[in-house]
């Protein structure tokens, strides 16, 4: 696994960590025309996707390098 591989598996897992359980409360989009907030369930379900993207793509990236 090399350093940007490795700074990139910390990233995702700091997200999962700290940015996820966060976002089960408020979840804000950010766009070049401006921002929209979901609250709640909504908020939930954003999050929950989220996850499971972030999840699988440290999975990949575990595989690919092996775990440290």
């Amino acid at each position: 696994m090399n350093d940007e591989q490795a700074l990139l598996i910390a990233n995702l897992r700091y997200a999962l960590s700290c940015h996820i359980p966060a976002m089960k409360r408020r979840v804000r989009i950010h766009t070049g025309y401006g921002s929209v907030e979901f609250y709640g369930p909504q908020a939930r379900k954003i999050t929950a996707l989220c996850e499971e993207l972030l999840r699988r793509r440290l999975q990949r990236l575990e595989s690919k390098g092996g775990r440290r």
